[in-house]
């Protein structure tokens, strides 16, 4: 024990690690590391990205993130802590105020920390009693993979059905509807070429009773119903809509819950105090920035994202791609799906694509597609100005990886300079320290 004579009543020698110079081995890999990160984030930054559950923050967006609110609690005006208190607008107000004009929603909880962090929230408050069923799209169909066993781990029976062309399987959803004890239907898409007929799901649980709710999972096309092109969910009948806030949508990697039902809002906000501790302060007050900011540059954003995705098919469709449609057509998201081969081939193609500073995402399979395929969003390249001769282009980048390697053809850089104006505001690059001084609230009183 320190502080007592032991030993002949010397006391032990306690070493001083602060004391302590770093060891230069350590102190290499640190600069190692720095550097690296550097040099990574730089070709990041120049890149271009189809990846379709990835998008790119503004540069006022992106300004939270490195401030020191990144460290900071906000539980609300009496939480106890007065660290992002300056601030607190960006979220109280611009946030919410932005999101519930964007949705039309009276409710808007930005609790969540994620897309999942949502879904864990929303079966958690609305699944029922414990031991009720929960019905959600199977991740066959393009369900997320996650859903069931959420479900099941949060003590509720999971059930699934099928999806195919927009529609979910009425057949197989009636049948689950009909055994009883069903205390929500959870509608979530990862993989999906189709909107959801949201409608065609409401009027089948109606049948049933008022009592089941209806969630629609969105975090795939938040940004495309934010920016009115595609249907809402809400005004199609659905209880509740959320999800994550960094695929369509270009905000951070945060979650979003929408309702206009003030029962559903109590029980998510008492759920959320169990379920979510810190709600990332700085991540919060980035979604609010990117909100407002949707709300200039929206509705153009997402209508581009659409047109994008069409004119991408079509010209990887001239050039003799496999694209794979449903129900005959490409696509009626922000998704294109394109076959390559086998996965050496398919691996290949990312591989050189990667090397022209074009990334996207191979993956083993998606529901429907035998073997392996590429699956591709216009997403993030349409914010930073990607119109149809960047469509072309980089059909083009895909013809000359497939067929002659990495040496030849459009690059990241000649994408880029078919780019035109960004759907945000570029002014911020330079200065955006500058800009969240415009943002910030009056000086606290002082009494």
């Amino acid at each position: 024990m320190y502080g007592r004579h032991v030993d002949g009543g010397r006391e032990p020698k306690i070493r001083s690690w602060t004391r302590r110079r770093a060891p230069a081995r350590t102190t290499r890999r640190l600069r190692r590391a720095a550097a690296e990160l550097r040099e990574a984030d730089r070709r990041n930054r120049v890149a271009v990205n189809l990846v379709a559950s990835e998008t790119r923050l503004s540069p006022l967006a992106r300004l939270p993130l490195s401030t020191d609110f990144y460290n900071r609690y906000f539980l609300g005006e009496d939480g106890g802590f007065r660290g992002g208190l300056r601030v607190r607008h960006i979220e109280t107000e611009l946030a919410t105020d932005s999101l519930r004009r964007l949705t039309g929603a009276r409710h808007v909880n930005t609790r969540p920390i994620s897309g999942m962090s949502a879904m864990t929230l929303v079966i958690a408050a609305l699944g029922g009693a414990p031991g009720d069923t929960v019905i959600s799209i199977g991740a066959e169909s393009g369900g997320h993979y996650a859903t069931r066993e959420i479900v099941q781990r949060l003590g509720y029976r999971p059930v699934t059905v099928g999806f195919r062309a927009g529609r979910v399987d009425q057949e197989g959803l009636d049948h689950a509807l009909g055994h009883g004890g069903v205390g929500l239907v959870y509608l979530d898409l990862q993989h999906s070429l189709d909107l959801l007929d949201v409608a065609a799901v409401v009027e089948v649980v109606r049948r049933h009773g008022p009592g089941i709710r209806v969630h629609v999972d969105c975090s795939h096309t938040l940004g495309l119903v934010l920016g009115g092109a595609v249907p809402h969910p809400l005004v199609a009948g659905a209880d509740s809509m959320g999800g994550s806030t960094h695929k369509t949508f270009p905000g951070p990697h945060k979650g979003v819950v929408f309702t206009d039902d003030d029962e559903i809002d109590a029980r998510l906000r008492d759920a959320q105090w169990r379920l979510i501790s810190s709600h990332h302060y700085a991540e919060t007050l980035a979604l609010g920035l990117a909100a407002a900011e949707f709300e200039v540059f929206g509705a153009a954003y997402a209508s581009a994202v659409l047109d994008n995705a069409r004119l991408l098919a079509e010209a990887l469709d001239r050039r003799g791609f496999e694209v794979v449609r449903s129900d005959g057509t490409a696509t009626r998201t922000h998704q294109v799906w394109l076959r390559a081969g086998d996965a050496d081939r398919t691996g290949r193609l990312a591989a050189r694509l990667d090397a022209r500073g074009i990334r996207v995402q191979d993956l083993r399979r998606l529901p429907g597609v035998p073997g392996p395929v590429i699956r591709l969003g216009t997403n993030e390249v349409t914010f930073e100005g990607a119109g149809a001769q960047s469509m072309e282009l980089l059909a083009e980048a895909f013809t000359y990886a497939l067929r002659t390697g990495a040496g030849s053809g459009p690059t990241a850089a000649d994408v880029r300079r078919s780019f035109g104006r960004p759907y945000f505001h570029p002014e911020f690059e330079a200065a955006p320290h500058e800009a969240v001084d415009r943002l910030r609230a009056p000086a606290l009183p002082t009494s």
